[in-house]
């Protein structure tokens, strides 16, 4: 039997600075050392960061509006690009990690999109390859900034993967606020990836597991009790289990996401069902709906 109930929030304390439009913070530069903690692989030492960035300056990239629409591509030459609807683009400095634990470097980059006024800057991650293709693009963002919406205040190394700050600009709660003032849903998560059925996709581990990448808020703010779903970390059947059926979770209604849902897939908001958990946030609880797939 399915009931609604209110969902949490709790405002963060003090005002949110705005973030600028491209605003990013990057980590040092570092070599990831061998899975066994020892001095670092010849497959790590052959790749650096700059040779990614060098890489991407000149490539093809996928670019999914909003994070969650249908990509398309965006070909760049030194690091800018121009589409035939005018807008334009630039690729950021970007992160060096080690995205999925393989001790070879990746690259968590910001790309943005400039629109008249509007602005879109989606994080991706560039795996290293070691070898001549150099690094490949995982498709799914792994967060946003937009103009008066989400904004990323830094993306920095984790181990493995990269951990994100971020604000997001909370439905309803958020509706009369300056945009300059920014949203209330503080947010720390970090994000790995794993390569399922030979497609790489983000995973959340922090603050708990579930989808890594974009995952936008509910426009309605009462989830809907249910202990039938079964939920996985990402499209693929293969996927990790976040919650098995027969655990009470909330439910919640989300955003067309069709670069998630394109085989079908059910792409959804959930909530533990104890509205105290952590959200990572240092002060607050403020961001408890992450996102999960069935079907």
């Amino acid at each position: 039997m399915m009931r609604h109930r209110p969902v949490v929030t709790v405002a963060v304390a003090g005002a949110m600075l705005l973030l600028s439009a491209c605003s990013t913070a990057v980590s040092p530069s570092r070599t990831p050392a061998s899975p066994d903690g020892g001095a670092p692989s010849p497959e790590s030492t052959a790749l650096s960061g700059e040779d990614i960035r060098a890489h991407i300056a000149d490539a093809e990239w996928s670019f999914a509006p909003d994070g969650l629409l249908e990509p398309f591509t965006v070909e760049f030459h030194e690091g800018t690009a121009t589409d035939d609807s005018g807008r334009t683009y630039e690729i950021g400095t970007g992160v060096e990690g080690d995205a999925d634990g393989d001790g070879v470097v990746d690259l968590a980059v910001p790309v943005s999109q400039h629109d008249g006024n509007g602005l879109l800057e989606l994080w991706y991650i560039w795996l290293g390859a070691g070898d001549d293709t150099v690094a490949t693009q995982v498709l799914y963002p792994i967060a946003r900034t937009t103009r008066c919406g989400d904004a990323v205040h830094s993306v920095a190394a984790a181990d493995p993967g990269f951990r994100i700050e971020q604000t997001l600009w909370m439905p309803h709660t958020d509706e009369d606020r300056d945009c300059a003032d920014g949203g209330t849903g503080a947010q720390v998560r970090d994000v790995s990836v794993d390569v399922i059925d030979g497609v790489a996709y983000p995973i959340q581990t922090v603050p708990i597991a579930a989808w890594g990448g974009v995952c936008p808020r509910s426009d309605w703010l009462d989830g809907i009790l249910d202990d039938t779903v079964e939920g996985r970390a990402a499209p693929a059947a293969a996927a990790p289990t976040v919650f098995e059926a027969g655990e009470e979770v909330a439910v919640y209604e989300l955003p067309s996401a069709t670069l998630l849902t394109r085989d079908g897939v059910k792409f959804f908001g959930f909530q533990t069902a104890d509205p105290t958990a952590k959200s990572g946030a240092t002060d607050a609880t403020a961001v408890m709906m992450h996102c999960a797939f069935a079907g």
